[in-house]
């Protein structure tokens, strides 16, 4: 055979056997596809569930709710006048406060029993019912605290959020309890606290602690109960899992003004003692207004409680800056995330028109985002596999290589490169 023969043969063979390397490539392409598109929907999937199940907090009307009576979440943020010593907002005009609040709990329960309808049989079921409805509200203010068991401090933080709450708060929240319960409306312990897990660490490194004393601002709190508010990446973005406690709404104004009862001229190492100022409850802003109302057709609960803020409180929606109303039953469905956020725009993060937004608010918008995301995962991974599973079905049912590497002797003449 001669040079130029073999020259011919050796890049012929190189280049059949590239053409037969890339042949297999192509073979196995549909098959990592498939494999890829599999996995990323079902981590998809997992991601999801995971992402709600941590935002129970939204899911109370479905809790409360059965096939008889459905129910929808609300909630109304409010702006108040925020302090420059971290103590609790106090009350502006276009706000809320102790009072208006009062009137729109009047106002939503005289419109809850009219919707139920006025006919003995409703009439019957209404009074079997303990709490047809349920509202609470809620503001907060920043204060150090010191933990004590025995009259010995354990712990202290620099740095507390502590939330003033009224009405059914421990119902309308699903907290998961370490120990102990919640604060309870009709008990009206204003010395009872509740802690978080993160608050109870910092201050006991334990979570039973109930009997302990937490000390703020010189008053002092007995500890009724320890609870989780979440503990996944959601909440520890959102600030969720820091150092938090909760207080009878009223204390906040106690916390302002001080105690009064001190023994050698040291505040008393027992609960005790009214405050020595002059800051009202009515005077602080309450800054979370969450409403639970029966929701015989779809949306109607929003819709009066939009009625009831315009005729109590002079609320004008889509004018009103200093309130937003959030409607918390089924925020993460499909469509309700698709009008949110398509087209996409720019999403809020701590406030919104300068109203400070709770820690449960900023975790389900983040939560939001995170379906979004996977969502659009699932979907381009569901496109994605219909195309692999085509790319495998034409490799099954497809012709083989068309180059093949051609074996000559010395004597024989290279043929061309056979197309089988």
């Amino acid at each position: 055979m001669g040079l130029k023969s073999k020259i011919k043969r050796f890049f012929h063979n190189r280049w059949a056997a590239l053409c037969r390397t890339w042949h297999y490539v192509a073979i196995v392409i549909p098959f990592v596809i498939v494999a890829l598109c599999i996995a990323s929907i079902v981590a998809s999937v997992i991601r999801i569930h995971t992402v709600l199940d941590g935002q129970t907090f939204q899911y109370r009307a479905e809790y409360f709710g059965s096939s008889k009576m459905s129910y929808r979440h609300l909630t109304v943020l409010a702006l108040g006048l925020e302090q420059e010593d971290g103590s609790a907002p106090r009350s502006r005009s276009g706000g809320l406060n102790t009072e208006s609040v009062k009137q729109l709990h009047d106002e939503l329960d005289n419109t809850e029993r009219s919707n139920n309808g006025s006919d003995a049989r409703s009439q019957a079921l209404l009074s079997s019912i303990e709490n047809l409805w349920m509202d609470c509200y809620s503001s907060s203010a920043v204060y150090s605290a010191k933990g004590f068991i025995d009259k010995v401090e354990q712990g202290s933080v620099d740095s507390a959020e502590i939330v003033g709450v009224g009405g059914y708060y421990g119902a309308i929240h699903p907290f998961r309890f370490e120990s102990g319960g919640f604060l309870q409306p009709e008990d009206g312990d204003r010395y009872a606290i509740v802690l978080n897990t993160q608050l109870a660490w910092n201050l006991f490194h334990s979570y039973d602690v109930l009997g302990a004393l937490v000390e703020i601002a010189n008053i002092r709190y007995e500890v009724v109960g320890v609870v989780c508010e979440g503990d996944d990446a959601i909440a520890e973005a959102t600030g969720v899992t820091k150092p938090r406690a909760y207080v009878e709404f009223s204390e906040l104004a106690h916390l302002i003004n001080g105690p009064v009862s001190r023994k050698g001229g040291q505040a008393s190492l027992e609960p005790g003692g009214e405050g020595s100022g002059t800051v009202e409850e009515q005077d602080l802003a309450v800054t979370c207004y969450e409403v639970l109302l029966t929701d015989p057709i779809k949306n109607i609960a929003y819709n009066d409680l939009i009625k009831v803020m315009g005729d109590t409180i002079g609320y004008s929606q889509g004018t009103s800056t200093s309130m937003e109303v959030i409607n918390n039953t089924g925020r993460f469905n499909v469509l309700t995330l698709y009008k949110k956020f398509f087209p996409l725009k720019n999403t809020v993060d701590g406030n919104i028109n300068g109203i400070k937004v709770p820690y449960q608010e900023r975790s389900a918008r983040l939560a939001e985002q995170y379906v979004v995301f996977w969502a659009e995962v699932l979907i381009v991974s569901g496109l994605m596999l219909i195309v692999g599973l085509c790319g495998v079905y034409s490799t099954l049912h497809g012709r083989k290589t068309k180059h093949a590497i051609v074996y000559v002797d010395e004597d024989e003449e290279i043929p061309e490169i056979h197309r089988v």
